[in-house]
């Protein structure tokens, strides 16, 4: 979705329309309203997937998971339909998704990895012991705006710094403890 602008439906379909006639290039929509200001419905998005060549899915950030049957029975299965949303990726994926876009896969990839092939089989009981793994982590890593915890996760694995440029700030001490300590429950970091 644009930002700041807050436009109608009809505004969100022209916007995806002139991408969609700008290139020929597969397009995902990206729906996060918490960022955007809007939420693009799912009759919108059919429109979409309905009457643009390149639409092909979402990456659904609203964190509603009675949207993800709705967005199936609205489109067919041929609609992908991704999680933005670690923590309800488990349910969004039981409910029809096929995968999340993920946060939590920059500090724990294979740990997500194996979540996601589970869901994929069918295998929500064992995805669940994975989730419970991970849920401390996805939520510590949004204690504070993204990508300030994440950063400074991959910073304790040496894969970066934990710098960020203005008008993100350093995590503060409190969450730098809770990135720690979820990343030592998950066991993707060793206690020292």
């Amino acid at each position: 979705m644009p930002y700041y602008n807050k436009p109608c439906q009809e505004g969100l379909f022209q916007h995806f329309k002139a991408l969609n006639d700008a290139v020929d290039l597969p397009l995902v929509i990206y729906n996060i309203p918490g960022r955007s200001a809007v939420d693009m419905t799912v009759d919108t998005m059919s429109r979409c997937f309905r009457e643009l060549k390149n639409v092909i899915g979402v990456k659904d950030a609203t964190g509603n998971i009675a949207r993800v049957p709705r967005q199936r029975l609205a489109m067919g299965t041929d609609f992908i339909q991704l999680s933005g949303e670690d923590q309800t990726a488990l349910g969004f994926n039981a409910h029809g998704g096929v995968g999340c876009i993920s946060v939590t896969a920059n500090v724990a990839p294979k740990l997500v990895s194996d979540f996601q092939n589970l869901c994929l089989a069918g295998d929500f009981t064992a995805a669940l012991d994975i989730q419970d793994k991970l849920t401390d982590l996805h939520h510590a890593l949004f204690v504070e705006p993204n990508p300030g915890p994440v950063k400074y996760a991959l910073s304790l694995l040496g894969i970066c710094s934990a710098e960020t440029r203005l008008p993100m700030v350093p995590v503060s001490d409190n969450t730098r403890e809770q990135v720690r300590t979820a990343m030592i429950r998950a066991g993707v970091l060793s206690r020292k």
